[in-house]
């Protein structure tokens, strides 16, 4: 599986053999340069029935559909997270204040996730099976009672 996100334009996900998903990788940074700054994330070893099984391209007015486009957009100068790169990333889960949470929709979460040490950072699944659902989950009381004094 190939993840990665390039200068805010588009975020992909897809599935291949492990070597065709490197060869696009290779090839999209020799097409253009803004490729060199892009963070391919692969996974090996994924199973066949955990592969996507078809590929749909469209224009969205949100990367992810929480149903928050235009004026019901939080801030992202006021709400914005800090960018952790991968070694960063990993140290923070070893933190038992913090908390990561998974985003994704149940599919997603299902093919694989972060999972922080025993006595680390707590993952919290929502599980959600649309995106759209995550603004209710994260306003509800019980998950703001999980959250309070974490980072």
């Amino acid at each position: 599986m190939w993840g990665g996100r390039c200068s805010r334009w588009f975020q992909l996900c897809f599935t291949g053999k492990p070597h065709d998903l490197r060869s696009f990788c290779y090839g999209m940074r020799e097409w253009n340069d803004v490729f060199n700054e892009t963070d391919f994330k692969i996974t090996d070893g994924l199973v066949k029935d955990k592969m996507y099984k078809a590929l749909s391209i469209r224009k969205a007015n949100e990367l992810v559909a929480y149903g928050l486009a235009g004026d019901k957009a939080p801030s992202l100068k006021k709400f914005a997270g800090e960018h952790l790169e991968a070694d960063d990333y990993h140290k923070a889960m070893q933190d038992p204040e913090a908390v990561i949470i998974d985003v994704r929709n149940a599919y997603e979460s299902a093919i694989g996730h972060f999972q922080p040490p025993a006595n680390g950072a707590k993952l919290i699944d929502p599980k959600m099976r649309n995106s759209i659902e995550f603004p209710k989950w994260l306003n509800s009381e019980e998950t703001q009672k999980q959250l309070t004094g974490k980072k």
